[in-house]
């Protein structure tokens, strides 16, 4: 293996996963399937679906609460659209156990009168490979 090599191989640890090295179409897809989980009340699907750190962090009876309460009575958006995508290892945020996040972003409109809200998703690649529920968000745009 050559210097470059090795440094290259070196810098791949260093910062872990990127967007070049995640499916983002596949993520996107999950996202939303956890939305609709989440709209259809769907709560055993979630929790199985959740984060290692979630399970310890919160109970299932919290995880479900928190989830009811964030999503509160919006009902099921009756648009949705796909509006940014964020993978890191972030540092800042020393509640987040350490590893490599997928955050999903998408412009939703909610109720009769359309109300338009930014719908969040975060994901978190487990050990195994596979990207788990991390946290979920709604708030008006």
């Amino acid at each position: 293996m050559t210097a470059q090599a090795m440094q290259m191989q070196g810098d791949g640890a260093r910062y872990g996963l990127g967007l070049e090295d995640v499916d983002i179409p596949r993520l996107g897809r999950a996202a939303v399937r956890f939305i609709e989980a989440i709209e259809q009340g769907r709560h055993d699907v979630l929790w199985d679906a959740a984060s290692e750190s979630i399970r310890r962090t919160l109970g299932r009876e919290a995880f479900v609460m928190l989830l009811a309460q964030r999503h509160g009575a919006l009902g099921c958006g009756a648009r949705r659209r796909w509006a940014a995508v964020r993978v890191d290892q972030p540092t800042q945020r020393p509640q987040w156990q350490p590893g490599t996040y997928a955050v999903l972003e998408f412009a939703a409109v909610f109720g009769e009168q359309a109300a338009p809200h930014r719908e969040t998703v975060t994901l978190r690649r487990e050990d195994e490979g596979v990207w788990r529920l991390a946290g979920y968000a709604v708030k008006a745009a």
